[in-house]
Parts: structure tokens; C-alpha cells; sequence
């Protein structure tokens, strides 16, 4: 299911809503720039302004690249030379790129590999391009690196993964008007699209399977400020039953090693009997360190995952349960957004939200005989 929020544009008109456009290709021809007439030409009026040609055609396409007095002068000297500029041309030379840049935080995780092979196929459905770029562990600061080179580099859209929404960064690149969409991630201002799963409420179906399989003492593993810990705290609050947070430092397979290593740590009798996991490569790393030290999955211990990838039922001791969402058409969705925000800069900016579903595998089911002590009477 998906869920579309509309918001106001930012002229202040209502927007009423709809399904998102569906784009077919665009044709373009070529036309002599100028007045079949006239024949001026940008180098006709380059010479008479005394400038470059590359500033008259910033003149003409990127304004604030060129201060007011030689915009001035550059076109008075078009209407001294009679040039009309070809709106056919101007879109071919400049307007599109066909090129969408997609920034990701790790290309390892399988969910990102997902979205990125939907986003492709969206794009080349339009003939468009999608590049990919990966900030990787040292995120914060290999991000600003990375938007300051994007800020410079012409794209035809950006859809990114950031740490942060509003960084300013993606500021500067949309009022070089170049349109962005945020991936897997809210954006409270309204201010830009966003593609996104509901992660609380990932959180809160992961956590009430938990509950409904008769655990009474849940952990987390992730990072504390995620979306999907607040799901499973809402849950569990709600239930009156104990969550414990194991934080990581990133989200990788080595990061659920680790985790293991300190739930293994717990006395026994302050060890959670069930754990969700802020992804499937973490809770894969886990239940590799748990059953390595002679726990078993699920009788000793019961793990939901999130992303519902490949992982899930393939590369575990067990099969994983997990929440799934929608990778390939999340990507599709973001490149759909870009698209239209580039044909339409006015378009009030959108909050696309798909809904989870759990997935139920081997790690989480349990013989009914086995609940009996957890249930109780």
C-alpha cells in the first residue's frame, strides 16, 4: 500500500493531489539557434557585448551565474544584432542532462542495491541515465565532500539518502534547479519530496509479532534515534514490557557480530529472549554470534530483521522473518518524483510512504508446546 501526502506549493496555492505521472520519452529536434532571418548568432552578440560566448549563454540559461550589468549589456546587444533565442534549442543545450544522480549510504546493503537496480529501470524507461554514488562509512564527512561536488556538476535530479534532511547543501543545488528527492528518510519541513517506508510502523509490527509470540522482553539493535526503535518502543511500551537498546556504530553485517558478542554478554536473566534488528545485515551478523556460542534460534532466542532482502532467506543459519518494503519500487517511485519535478518546478512537494509487511521465517516461529512457560497462564 502506498500512502501520497500533498502539501501546500510554495506560492501558496493548493494542491489537490493525484497518482504520480507516468513519462514516456521525450523527442526533441535541433534547430539553428537565432531568426531564420536575421541569422544572429550567440558569437554575433558575444562581439558586440564584448564579452564570451559562455557568458551570454549563461545570460540566457543560468542568470545568476552573471552579475547585472553585463547581463545588461548582453542584451542590449542581442537586440542590436536582432537575436531571438530558439526555446527548442535552449532545451536541448541545457535542459536536460538525462542523467539522475542517486547518493545512497552503503551500495553493500542489499536494499540500497535494490532500490538502486528500480531507479534504473525507471530512468531508462525515460531515457535517462542514474549515477550512483556512495558516501560509505565515514558518512558526515564524505557527504558534505560529496554534495559540494554535486552542487557543481550538472544533473537533471538528485535522489539521496542523507543524514541530514535539511542539510544545507540541497539547498544549493535545487536553486541551481536541479530537483530533490529524498530516499528512506521523513522530511518534517515539507520543504522537498521524500520516498520512504513508514519505519515506526515497521517498528511496531515487528515488535507485536514479539509480543504475540510471548516474549516479555525485547531488545533492539541499532541506532537509538531510528524511526523503527520507536515503532518497537511504542509497542512495547503500550504492552508494558521491557526494551532494551544495543546500539551500533553503523549497519553492516560486522555490526550484528558485534552486538552478538554483547547480548551474549547479559546475565542470563537480564538477556531478551527476542531481538529486532534495525536491518537484515545486522540481524544476519547476530545470529551468526549467537549460534556459533550454542544458542539456538528461535527456541533461545527469536530475531526480526528489516528490509525483507535476500539475506533474509538465504544467507542466515536460519531463515530470517523480517519487514519488507517495497526496494525495487521505492527507487522506481524516487526517479518517477524527479522526473516530474523537473517538468513541473511548481509542483507541490510530495511525502510518498509505503507500508511494511512482516515477512514470517524460521527465526521467529516457535512450537506452541515451547510458549507455554512464556505465555503463562
Amino acid at each position: 500500500m502506498i500512502r501520497f501526502s500533498h502539501f501546500r506549493h510554495r506560492n501558496g496555492s493548493e494542491h489537490t493531489g493525484g497518482a504520480p505521472v507516468v513519462f514516456r520519452r521525450e523527442h526533441h529536434l535541433s534547430f539553428d539557434v537565432g531568426m531564420a532571418v536575421a541569422r544572429a548568432t550567440i558569437r554575433d552578440v558575444a562581439r558586440v557585448a564584448g564579452v564570451s560566448d559562455g557568458t551570454v549563454s549563461n545570460t540566457l540559461n543560468r542568470p545568476h551565474l552573471v552579475n547585472a550589468e553585463t547581463q545588461q549589456r548582453v542584451r542590449q546587444a542581442m537586440q542590436q544584432v536582432g537575436y531571438v533565442p530558439n526555446a527548442a534549442a535552449r532545451a536541448l543545450r541545457v535542459g536536460r542532462t538525462r542523467t539522475i544522480g542517486l547518493v545512497v549510504l552503503d551500495f553493500g546493503n542489499p536494499f540500497f542495491a535494490e532500490v538502486a537496480a528500480g531507479a534504473e529501470q525507471a530512468a531508462g524507461e525515460a531515457g535517462a541515465d542514474v549515477a550512483l554514488f556512495n558516501t560509505g562509512l565515514d558518512r558526515h564527512e564524505r557527504e558534505d565532500r560529496l554534495l559540494q561536488r554535486l552542487a557543481e556538476r550538472r544533473l537533471d535530479g538528485l535522489i539521496i539518502t542523507p543524514n541530514d534532511v535539511e542539510h544545507p547543501l540541497l539547498a544549493v543545488i535545487e536553486e541551481r534547479g536541479t530537483p530533490v528527492v529524498v530516499l528512506a528518510r521523513e522530511v518534517p519541513s515539507r520543504r522537498r519530496s521524500a520516498v520512504r517506508s513508514d519505519d515506526v510502523l515497521g517498528g511496531e509490527i515487528a515488535a507485536h509479532h514479539l509480543l504475540d509470540n510471548g516474549h516479555r522482553h525485547l531488545a533492539f539493535v541499532g541506532w537509538r534515534h531510528d524511526e523503527r526503535y520507536q515503532g518497537a518502543g511504542h509497542a512495547t511500551g503500550a504492552a508494558g514490557v521491557l526494551l532494551t537498546w544495543i546500539g551500533t556504530d553503523s549497519d553492516g553485517i560486522a555490526d550484528g557480530l558485534d552486538a552478538g558478542v554483547r547480548l551474549l554478554a547479559l546475565p542470563g536473566d537480564a538477556r531478551p529472549t527476542a531481538v529486532f534488528c534495525a536491518n537484515d545485515l545486522i540481524a544476519t551478523g547476530l545470529i551468526q554470534t549467537v549460534t556459533q556460542h550454542g544458542l539456538r534460534v528461535p527456541e533461545d532466542l527469536a530475531v526480526v530483521g528489516f528490509d525483507d532482502t535476500d539475506l533474509a532467506s538465504a544467507a542466515s543459519a536460519v531463515e530470517l522473518t523480517s519487514v519488507h518494503q517495497p526496494a525495487a519500487e521505492i527507487g522506481r517511485a524516487a526517479v518517477r518524483l524527479v522526473l516530474d519535478e523537473m517538468n513541473n518546478p511548481d509542483r507541490t512537494a510530495q511525502d510518498i510512504v509505503f507500508s511494511p509487511e512482516l515477512v514470517v521465517r524460521e527465526s521467529t516461529t516457535r512450537r506452541s508446546a515451547e510458549l507455554g512457560h512464556l505465555i503463562g497462564p
